[in-house]
């Protein structure tokens, strides 16, 4: 097959897919808060979703008669059909907005906060209980408002995208900030603390913007601009990987991000909008409570046991993504970790990448996260990771205890005989020494 054919058909993809707009689609208007709050917070709020602006019959006929066109064995034209199967679950989720069958689509697309880690026998919901159970922040104070952040995430990003990136100030998010192709948008009104701008910057902009321009700059496969199939997972775990590299990142997000999961967990076992919304409102204020809970319930069921479940990617995703460039990093394979970097990507999908690049249908990176571009850095905190990974933190946290528990035994022994051996005065003194404390002095 040739690559103009291939390249036609990524192309025709990346059409057919344009007006399929997952959190477009499916984000609460702000007078659903402001009814919300009005209410007391007593009653369930009642989104209501505008029309998608595409005809999900015809869009399904578009993809399934993309899909017959391709019809070759070669690993792209795989690629593409499962792409191509992606897109096709995603429209089909977006037509079932306020229904049951919104979540079972959701878990296929995105995968459901019990998912088990497929290389290890630890589950992402318990990841996300540990994540909720650190202990909070101090020094996060939230000084700039959200045009100054812009300003500033700006200056970060700029000079490492080529001044390809644009950064805009939005009423209408759920979240602070979001990433599209070649834009960054923060909330207006939203306050940032100095750490909170520079994570932003290296996960929305030097991940998210980062991995779609090389991707659409690509010869051959330009869906890596959008993402290959299953891409969700590392493309959201792999920004708060860069927040941790770059050192912005504190306990306060990986509580928020622990506690969404949760909450998607207590939704998709019958947990509706209020009964979540009065779980969050125990760790965050109001409004924040409110749009973290809005986050769990856009476009599924908010009576409860329908959620959207793509924020339970984040432990999986993380996880993987820094397991991921853990073991390219011990195997010495950088050029592993530059084809990751070529697109947005699975970190399954990285070795064939990689093949894909020895064989010139993928180029590989021109914009750089700042976290590679330091790899005697990164090499270092690779060595770290797996120099602790020699020792049980359990086994290591009771030597600690039993050392505390024999020097507090001790300390007791000392104090028992120092009483015993104290010569007894036959007399108290009838005032205490001069200078010391005795209330008034009166009688």
């Amino acid at each position: 097959m040739s690559r103009e054919h291939l390249r036609k058909l990524s192309d025709q993809l990346l059409a057919v897919q344009r007006p399929i707009r997952i959190l477009k689609a499916i984000n609460w208007g702000p007078t659903v808060h402001a009814q919300f709050f009005k209410a007391g917070g007593r009653e369930l709020p009642r989104p209501e979703y505008a029309p998608l602006g595409f005809d999900v019959k015809e869009k399904l006929r578009e993809l399934h008669e993309l899909r017959r066109h391709i019809r070759g064995k070669n690993p792209i034209e795989e690629l593409l059909r499962d792409k191509v199967d992606e897109f096709a679950l995603l429209a089909e989720m977006l037509a079932a907005r306020g229904t049951r069958r919104f979540y079972e689509l959701s878990r296929q697309v995105f995968g459901d906060p019990r998912d088990r880690f497929p290389d290890v026998r630890v589950d992402n919901l318990s990841i996300a209980r540990l994540w909720a159970s650190r202990p909070r922040a101090r020094d996060e104070e939230q000084t700039l408002s959200a045009e100054k952040a812009a300003r500033r995430v700006h200056e970060i990003c700029d000079p490492l995208l080529g001044g390809q990136v644009r950064v805009l100030v939005r009423s209408r998010l759920t979240a602070n900030a979001a990433a599209g192709a070649t834009r960054i948008t923060l909330k207006k009104g939203a306050r940032f603390s100095e750490r909170q701008v520079r994570a932003l910057a290296h996960h929305e902009g030097l991940w998210h913007v980062l991995t779609s321009l090389n991707g659409f700059r690509q010869p051959v496969l330009t869906v890596l601009g959008v993402g290959l199939a299953r891409h969700t997972e590392s493309q959201e775990g792999g920004g708060i990987v860069a927040e941790y590299l770059t050192g912005n990142i504190t306990d306060e997000r990986y509580i928020e991000l622990g506690e969404r999961t949760i909450a998607i967990d207590m939704a998709a076992r019958g947990a509706d909008f209020l009964e979540v919304y009065r779980y969050l409102l125990a760790r965050f204020e109001p409004p924040r409570a409110a749009l973290m809970a809005e986050r769990v319930f856009r476009g599924g069921v908010v009576e409860g046991g329908a959620p959207f479940t793509k924020d339970a990617a984040y432990q999986r995703g993380y996880c993987r993504t820094f397991n991921f460039l853990r073991a390219a990093l011990e195997q010495r394979d950088l050029d592993l970790v530059r084809a990751f970097l070529a697109g947005k990507m699975s970190v399954d999908h990285a070795a064939l990448v990689r093949e894909l690049v020895d064989e010139g249908l993928v180029v590989g990176p021109t914009w750089l996260p700042e976290w590679f571009i330091d790899v005697d850095r990164l090499n270092a905190i690779a060595t770290h990771s797996v120099t602790m990974n020699r020792f049980s933190l359990p086994k290591v946290s009771r030597y600690y205890e039993r050392r505390r528990a024999g020097v507090a035994a001790r300390a007791s022994r000392v104090v028992r005989r120092s009483s015993v051996d104290a010569p007894q005065d036959e007399e108290l003194p009838n005032s205490p020494p001069e200078g010391s404390d005795e209330g008034d002095g009166t009688e």
